[in-house]
């Protein structure tokens, strides 16, 4: 009777684990580097050793994908140039510097391509970020063919995750890519949003401070999972974890080992 009990509260006790288990991804790769480039993706995987890497999509003048936040450059030290007036190979004779926690970093642009080649080579899942560009937004979705395509090629399909706050956008890629994930990047819930989440089956994205017991929870019962974001102080984590946060994107997070 005794081993049985023991056996259960083993048993118990892994369940629970198994439940708070925390997915993390690293924010534009990690701290280590310019952000969404080469080397902040690499050291993400490799250095902190994150299940997932977070990039931004911007699009060039000659329609190409590249990773990036903005439409300007002010955050790899370059006030006058904006992508979208720019080609790729415009872009790739610059130099982007950062300093990033008192460490100066430089970098090239990196393309979405060479980020999903550094995913698929680390074994991490992509989440892309589609911000307002051209060619993809809510009012035009021409040139997301093209980043399905580059998914393809690096067998990514099934891995990959689109995260985005465009609603129209997101309700194009449940029509036509059914099979990709999704989740739609909100800053506050409202009723109905869970209305639309559970029509469209896209899970939310949310910053940490927005995350509360009953938004968790109402989340679970729709059967969705939780993401939140940018979380890089312990006190913050051990938070969103108790309420049962699944997903938790960082810049420097120690604790994904």
């Amino acid at each position: 009777m005794k081993k049985n009990l023991l056996l259960m509260c083993i048993l118990c006790t892994m369940f629970q684990a198994c439940e708070k288990k925390i997915t993390f991804i690293g924010h534009r790769g990690s701290l280590l580097g310019v952000e969404n480039t080469a080397e902040a993706f690499i050291n993400g995987a490799t250095h902190y050793g994150y299940q997932g890497l977070e990039c931004d999509v911007k699009t060039t003048v000659d329609s190409q994908l590249v990773c990036w936040h903005d439409d300007h450059l002010e955050r790899g030290g370059i006030d006058s140039l904006t992508i979208p007036t720019m080609t790729l190979a415009e872009l790739q004779a610059l130099t982007l510097h950062q300093t990033r926690k008192d460490v100066a970093y430089t970098a090239t642009i990196c393309t979405v391509d060479e980020y999903l080649a550094i995913c698929a080579k680390y074994d991490v899942f992509p989440v892309v970020e589609l911000k307002w560009a051209i060619g993809i937004n809510n009012n035009d979705m021409t040139l997301f063919p093209q980043l399905y395509a580059l998914l393809e090629k690096h067998d990514l399909v099934d891995k990959a995750v689109i995260l985005t706050s465009m609603q129209k956008s997101l309700e194009y890629i449940r029509t036509h890519y059914p099979a990709l994930k999704c989740q739609w990047l909100r800053m506050t819930v409202k009723e109905e949003t869970y209305s639309w989440c559970q029509e469209w089956n896209v899970p939310l994205s949310l910053p940490h401070t927005a995350v509360t017991e009953e938004i968790v929870v109402r989340c679970q019962q729709l059967g969705f999972p939780v993401a939140t974001w940018t979380v890089n102080k312990m006190e913050d984590y051990e938070r969103v974890k108790e309420l049962g946060c699944q997903f938790v994107t960082t810049d420097s997070l120690e604790t994904a080992q």
